[in-house]
Order: C-alpha cells, then sequence, then structure tokens
C-alpha cells in the first residue's frame, strides 16, 4: 500500500466522522467559558483596581504579562482553585480522547453524541492508565533530548556570535520535535491498539512496541510528513489572520470566526491522524 493510499484512506475516515469534530468543538468551546469566566473574575477582582501606563507600540496583552510578573504571588490565595480547574481538564480531555478514538475507529458509521459519550466513557479508565504508563516514556524522551542537544549547547555556549546560538535553538527546537513525534507515535499506536483489539493496556504497549520495532521509520516519516503539511496550513493560517485589523466590529468578527474555524481544522487534523495511523497499523499488523 502506497504513501498516498494511506493519506486517502485516513482522509476518508476523518471526513466521514466529521460529527465529531463538530462534538469536540462544542463540548471544548463550553468547557472553555465555563473556565474562562471564574478567571476572568479573578483577573478582574485582583487587576481592576491598576491603572496601566499603555504605551502605544506595546499590545495590551504584553502590559498584562508585566504587570503579572512584577505581582506574580497576586493569585496564590486561589492556586488551589486553580490547579483544580486543570486537573478537570485534563480528567475532561483523556475522556474525549475516549470518544475521539471510540467513534474514529469503530467499523460503523453511526456517529451520534450518545456512542459518543458512551466510548468515552468505556475507555476513560484504560486511556488514563494509558497515560500514567507513558510517564516513563515521557522521562525518557526528555533525557534523550537532553543527551542528544548536549553538543548543541556546548557549541552555542562557546560561541562568540549570534549565529551559532541562532542556529543551535532552532536545531534543539527541531530534535525535539522529531522526539516529541515519535513518542507521541507510540501513545497514539497503544491507544488505537486498545480500542480495535480490545486489548488491555500493558499488552496493548508490548503490542504497539513490537510493531514498532519492525517499521519505526516508515510510520515516523509517514507522521512527520503528515504533521508538515497540518504545519504549513497552520501557519497559512496565522499569517493570514495577522492581516486582519481588529481596530473595527467587523474585523473582530472576522477574527473571531477564522479563530474557530482554525479550532476546527486541528480537530479535523487529529482525526486525520488518527485515521492514517489506524490505516497504517491495520494494513502492516500482520507482518509483526
Amino acid at each position: 500500500m502506497s504513501l498516498g493510499n494511506y493519506l486517502e484512506a485516513g482522509l476518508n475516515r476523518a471526513l466521514s466522522r466529521f460529527k465529531i469534530a463538530l462534538y469536540l468543538w462544542l463540548i471544548i468551546s463550553v468547557v472553555a467559558l465555563i473556565a474562562i469566566t471564574p478567571i476572568g473574575s479573578l483577573v478582574r477582582s485582583n487587576l481592576g483596581h491598576l491603572t496601566l501606563s499603555q504605551d502605544l507600540s506595546m499590545p495590551f496583552e504584553l502590559n498584562i504579562v508585566e504587570v503579572l510578573i512584577s505581582n506574580q504571588n497576586i493569585f496564590a490565595p486561589y492556586t488551589v482553585f486553580l490547579i483544580a480547574i486543570v486537573l478537570i481538564s485534563m480528567l475532561l480531555f483523556i475522556f474525549l480522547k475516549g470518544g475521539l478514538f471510540g467513534r474514529m475507529l469503530n467499523q460503523d458509521n453511526r456517529i451520534n453524541i450518545s456512542n459518543f459519550l458512551a466510548d468515552g466513557s468505556r475507555y476513560f479508565w484504560k486511556f488514563l492508565l494509558s497515560l500514567i504508563i507513558f510517564l516513563p516514556f515521557l522521562f525518557i524522551f526528555f533525557l534523550l533530548f537532553r543527551l542528544l542537544a548536549a553538543p548543541l549547547e556546548a557549541w552555542s555556549d562557546g560561541a562568540v556570535t549570534e549565529w551559532p546560538v541562532i542556529i543551535s535553538a532552532n536545531l534543539k527546537l527541531l530534535l525535539f520535535v522529531l522526539l516529541l513525534a515519535a513518542f507521541k507515535l507510540l501513545l497514539d499506536l497503544v491507544r488505537i491498539i486498545i480500542v480495535t483489539e480490545s486489548k488491555k493496556v500493558w499488552p496493548a504497549y508490548c503490542l504497539a512496541i513490537k510493531f514498532l520495532s519492525r517499521h519505526f521509520f516508515s510510520f515516523w516519516g509517514l507522521y512527520l510528513l503528515l504533521g508538515l503539511v497540518v504545519a504549513l496550513i497552520c501557519l497559512g493560517w496565522l499569517l493570514v489572520g495577522q492581516q486582519i485589523s481588529s481596530n473595527h466590529l467587523a474585523g473582530i468578527l472576522i477574527s473571531i470566526i477564522l479563530a474557530q474555524a482554525f479550532l476546527m481544522f486541528r480537530l479535523l487534523a487529529r482525526q486525520l491522524f488518527i485515521g492514517v495511523e489506524f490505516s497504517y497499523y491495520s494494513k502492516r499488523k500482520d507482518k509483526v
């Protein structure tokens, strides 16, 4: 099966399950509004009394950042509340991952909110455990990154001009992305195996590692190629958004619409990744 066939199969699966992206968009939007309301209230109550001497050349957001940096303990009384929001959000996103993978990989095309929520409940605990087991792999990722980045850091530390520092920083960023993609691929594959083969979490990890030991570079290359295409589209989208002025109502409305469309595109891109990964795995799993 050629590269184009994998991409076509993944795209067809993602588009045929477009409702999943719509469900995710609605849930994320509602949760974001619920979370932003108390946080916005905290910001107003703590910063509302301040008069910002805003420089016309400095965006308002940078003034806010400057205030927060100079008043780092301003939200200290609300630490428990903010941590609770973060933890609840993490658990919610694990639940949504269960719904996403469950509906994307289900053999039938019946996509409705009840099935989506049922899959979220069905796979929640396995996905949570898969994330916990992934933590040692995450440690290996950071350790490997530090080891591979050490020569670049030594080179930039001994530089007498700024060019080695710039080149080193970009190479470290590239290295970080490449390694992160490899480890992210492992977690995705584990979840695909859990859903499609009804495996328990540890056997799914064993099978995923065995599969990657045989097909890692071709699978990783496919993932990186797809990621590059998505990243270029996102970059173009952001460049277009920067050209829109927010000094008038029409510009603000267009910016809001583009932002929501961008979120929808990111959700569809996530579905595309899952579809392509599943297509590759299902065609080659018998060769392990």
